[in-house]
């Protein structure tokens, strides 16, 4: 099967829902004249009307010029669009407050030079008055038979998955005379994390003795011996000169701080009184003990990490604090 079959099968309207391609194909882009094309329109019509009362060939002329001009113009505006193909890719995780990145992938696959193309997020009136700011464009310019990927910024105010609202793709080139434009829906999210706030010191840590575990920290303590290599461990803890004789991977274990671990539970934060509150306590003490080399867990309704460290750890923790559902609201 090939491949415009796939994309028409994706893109039928049949589905009654938005594929993770879409295509902007003839019927999709939409086309009307600029104020400065309007402008153009009724003077070339002014001067036609001229041309006939005075029945002057010059004037006939440079009208029946300015208007093949119009058209020409006309038909480049609208193909700069037509046929593009646009597909979403994942989104990276941000803290609320910060502004999301929802990457899209432009791809041209006619010869033709595709130039001062246009994206914005448009999102709905609603979601424009609680953000109470505009929403930034961003420009392209594609060579033929090539993609290219484009970020489309959208502010963030509240932790969560923030969904990527319809984006408005046009351009005016080549003489800004018409402006063509298209609607993509496209069905991506990106994980909003809680902001990192709070003035709390961490809660008592537990004796690595009493988890089992062998230490959180490798420092610069007394050496007290190796360990199984765990993904996230730091590269320069790692006995490099066990692994040249081929021996396992192993990680020094220092004495000292590393026999504690913390465990960040709701009930650490209990006392404050707003449930944001909370989350961005518990985000601020699991990017702090993260950055430090602890090892920690978390654990709130609905979710639970035994102790551990590392970028995929750090993330799902962070992950189900943006997902934490409002059943769990005061």
């Amino acid at each position: 099967m090939s491949e415009s079959i796939v994309l028409e099968r994706l893109l039928s309207p049949a589905r009654g829902d938005h594929a993770a391609v879409s295509s902007l194909i003839r019927q999709r882009v939409y086309i009307l004249p600029t104020r400065p094309g309007l402008l153009l329109c009724i003077a070339i019509f002014t001067m036609l009307l001229g041309a006939v009362n005075y029945n002057n060939s010059m004037a006939y002329i440079l009208t029946f010029l300015l208007g093949s001009v119009f058209m020409v113009c006309m038909l480049h505006t609208y193909r700069n669009l037509a046929g593009l193909i646009i597909s979403g890719a994942v989104a990276k995780p941000v803290f609320a407050g910060e502004t999301a990145a929802f990457p899209l992938i432009i791809d041209n696959r006619d010869g033709q030079i595709r130039s001062a193309v246009k994206l914005v997020c448009h999102p709905t009136h609603k979601a424009k008055r609680i953000l109470q700011q505009d929403y930034q464009a961003s420009w392209i310019n594609l060579q033929a038979n090539q993609w290219q990927q484009v970020n489309i910024p959208v502010p963030t105010i509240k932790r969560g998955l923030l969904p990527l609202e319809r984006v408005i793709i046009s351009s005016c080139f080549p003489l800004g005379l018409f402006r063509a434009w298209s609607y993509i829906h496209l069905d991506e999210h990106c994980v909003v994390y809680p902001k990192p706030v709070g003035i709390d010191p961490f809660p008592t840590p537990v004796s690595a003795q009493e988890e089992g575990q062998e230490g959180m920290k490798s420092g610069t303590d007394d050496f007290a011996g190796f360990r199984q290599y765990h993904p996230g461990d730091s590269i320069r803890n790692i006995a490099w000169k066990a692994l040249a004789r081929e021996q396992p991977l192993l990680v020094k274990r220092f004495s000292g701080d590393g026999g504690h671990t913390l465990i960040l539970s709701w009930k650490d934060v209990g006392h404050l009184p707003k449930i944001e509150l909370r989350l961005s306590q518990l985000c601020r003490w699991i990017l702090l003990a993260e950055n430090q080399g602890w090892n920690y867990g978390l654990e709130i309704p609905g979710f639970q990490a035994g102790p551990a460290r590392g970028t995929p750890h750090k993330n799902r923790c962070l992950e189900a604090l943006a997902r934490f559902g409002s059943e769990h609201a005061d």
